[in-house]
Order: structure tokens, then sequence, then C-alpha cells
């Protein structure tokens, strides 16, 4: 399949889409195909999707949970969805948080439910992924109330803040064709796991209103 929509490049980008790429690659490690196809057609959209992205997810970046568990969700919801895109993003990125190559394999299924891999706030954390994504969680009483036992309601709230998030990346993905980067591209992510704070993306988040404001008076 062909990518269904463009995306500019680095050296193509200017304004806005050029503050949204190097947002991406200084939160995020790169700038995904996903965010180049954003930026060239809705750059005021992209903007804030790449800062909710990053906040969400990263650590250190609005989250206040622990990193794993909100990678674990990303993680899961894109082997329910079978997207293939943001399976290989999120492992990746579940790599430079530490989630091993066995623990990738055990959440293809339900084998991570009697892994030793995990524990129970890990299970915790997938089987209500799953259940959202697969929209059970609503009638699900028995995976809410291990959700109850097992994390403070912020917790609960950022873990199902990640599987949404990527319920969304998945669908877009999927629909636009977007175009898988390499490995090795990927593996950049992890330059964002470590060193970055939430004051730095908040002032990074008030640099758009000059470039903005310049564009819409041109």
């Amino acid at each position: 399949m062909t990518q269904r929509l463009t995306g500019k490049t680095h050296e193509e980008a200017t304004g806005t889409a050029k503050l949204i790429f190097e947002a991406s690659d200084r939160f995020l490690g790169r700038t995904a195909n996903l965010q180049r196809i954003l930026a060239t057609h809705s750059p005021y959209l992209a903007r804030w999707f790449g800062g909710l992205v990053a906040s969400v997810r990263q650590p250190d970046l609005g989250a206040t949970t622990d990193p794993r568990l909100r990678g674990l969700a990303c993680i899961k919801t894109s082997m329910v969805n079978a997207c293939e895109y943001c399976t290989s993003h999120t492992s990746v990125f579940g790599q430079g948080l530490g989630i091993s190559d066995e623990e990738l394999e055990a959440m293809m299924d339900d084998g991570y439910k009697t892994n030793p891999l995990f524990n129970d706030r890990d299970r915790a954390a997938i089987a209500w992924s799953e259940a959202m994504t697969q929209n059970t969680a609503q009638r699900d009483k028995a995976t809410w109330e291990n959700m109850k036992a097992n994390f403070t309601d912020t917790e609960i709230v950022e873990i199902s803040m990640a599987c949404a998030l990527f319920n969304m990346i998945n669908r877009l993905n999927d629909s636009f064709w977007t175009d898988l980067e390499s490995v090795e591209y990927n593996q950049k992510q992890w330059n964002a796991v470590d060193g970055l704070s939430i004051e730095e993306i908040e002032a990074y988040a008030g640099s758009f209103a000059s470039v903005g404001a310049a564009e819409r008076d041109a």
C-alpha cells in the first residue's frame, strides 16, 4: 500500500509545521510520518496533537504515573487493533522503557495473564486496555474492580488516556495507510526517555503563538 496523504520533510517545513517537527524531535525523539501528515494538512491541530501524545505517553512531560504502565497500555491497544504501524512504534518505545522482547511476545495474546515477567499491576493495566479497546470496559465489572484494587484514580485516568489516545492513533494510521519508518529511525524515541521536563514542553508550547499569528495575518 502507498501512503494516502503526503507529509512534508524537515527541509520543506516552515512556520508552525517546522515548530511541530522540532517539538516532535525533542519530546518524542523523532518525527513520525503521521505527525508529518497532520502538520502538512492541519498544523493548528497537529501542534496540540503532538503535545497531547508527549504529555500522555512520555516520562515527566505531564502524566505523573509510571511510564511503563502507560507504555503497556499503548502497546496492548495497538496489538488488539492489529495496527502494524503503532504496534511497531509502541514496542520500540517500550524497549526504551525497559520492556523486554519476552514481555512483548507475551502481550500478543493472553500469555501475559500467567507470565511471571508481569506483576499484578502490569496485568491489570493490560487487561483494562484490552477491555477499553474492545469496548467491553463499560460492562466488565471484574476488570474495573481489579483496576480499583491496584491503582489510584489518577493512575486509572492516565492509563485509560494512553489506551484511548492510541485507539485514535491506530485508526488514523490504518485509515491513512501511513508508511512505517525503519526500526533504526524509531529507535530515536529512546532519546526522549530521560532528561525532559514539563517546564520545557510548556515553554515550547508558548512559542507557537507568535508564529501562528504571523501565518494567519499573511
